[in-house]
């Protein structure tokens, strides 16, 4: 057995002639009151013999983890990378680590995996809800857990952060359809389930209203086939698409491949985020871009605050998107 795996507070309060309590202070960033000599000393026999304390341990005496679970619906897509990122960032700077978690907007999943981060100690949660998590967010108020919901605002939420969505849907719909498109179309994934996905579909169909244009709005899922996309497609009317989901984006994109030479004369399409492909296409793709980063380095903080009872920490944040108008419109 290794000098690493047989060390112990007591190993090191004896060689470094200190007290076990001084031991554990020193490890728990106390050392306030210790001389210089007694932080080196210490150190020194740290570094000798490798010692870790046990994460275990750690949390029984301290009372907290610095562990952050946060748990999002796909974490392949770019907005939730940028998202993490910015919780990262925080985290890191505040000595906190994150456990992500990915739902598949599945809310069975979602609920496994917050079991399985209360069972790990997190001292809180960032959730990207699923559409209907009251379940889970009774089990973690039941587990006593502090959660900050992202993107949504489900009900019985206490903290969150989201984004202008119907503002900013209503207002690019609104720039777009002055361009002389004289029908619309809203291409959306099931608008009742997630509060985002609800005030982007009624912006985009106010925003129509407004405009004197007729608006379809059409369901659609991650098996709808290409073909049924451009069926949607009326030679003889000036059409602009709206796909308000950024993992539906790509696929209407592509499923109007044989017509990108209509675009933007015949056909507009404007969409959200895909950042990372949407302003290099051919025809580059207009769409609504939330600050996704900001977004995740604002639940972080909001979170810590709460987690550390600083005073007057909000309750909620909602950060403004960005319109990029492009070739595509």
């Amino acid at each position: 057995m290794s000098d690493e795996k047989r060390i112990t507070i007591q190993t090191i309060a004896e060689e470094a002639q200190v007290s076990k309590s001084t031991v554990s202070c020193f490890l728990n960033g106390k050392t306030e009151r210790m001389s210089q000599e007694t932080r080196q000393r210490i150190a020194a026999v740290i570094k000798k013999y490798h010692y870790r304390p046990s994460a275990a341990a750690r949390l029984l005496t301290a009372g907290r983890s610095c562990l952050l679970g946060v748990l999002v619906c796909d974490i392949t897509n770019g907005f939730s990378n940028r998202l993490v990122k910015g919780i990262a960032q925080v985290c890191q700077k505040e000595g906190y680590q994150i456990l992500i978690g990915t739902s598949e907007y599945d809310a069975d999943a979602e609920y496994l995996q917050l079991e399985r981060m209360i069972d790990m100690k997190v001292d809180g949660v960032i959730l990207q809800p699923t559409g209907l998590p009251s379940n889970s967010m009774e089990l973690l108020r039941h587990a006593g857990t502090p959660v900050v919901c992202i993107d949504s605002k489900p009900e019985g939420a206490p903290y969150w952060v989201a984004t202008n969505n119907y503002q900013a849907t209503y207002e690019a719909v609104s720039v777009c359809l002055k361009r002389g498109y004289r029908r619309c179309v809203l291409l959306s994934a099931q608008p009742g389930v997630l509060t985002s996905r609800q005030e982007r579909y009624q912006g985009c169909l106010d925003a129509a209203a407004a405009a004197d244009v007729p608006c379809s709005a059409v369901i659609m899922g991650s098996d709808t086939p290409e073909e049924e996309i451009r069926s949607l497609v009326q030679p003889e009317e000036k059409t602009l698409f709206v796909v308000p989901n950024c993992w539906l984006l790509p696929k209407v994109y592509q499923a109007l491949a044989p017509l990108h030479h209509e675009i933007p004369g015949r056909l507009g399409l404007l969409g959200f985020d895909n950042d990372e492909w949407a302003g290099f296409s051919v025809p580059s793709v207009s769409t609504i871009v939330q600050p996704a980063f900001q977004e995740g380095a604002t639940a972080a903080a909001l979170l810590i605050d709460n987690l550390r009872g600083r005073p007057d920490f909000p309750s909620n944040a909602t950060l403004a998107c960005e319109i990029i108008l492009r070739g595509s419109t």
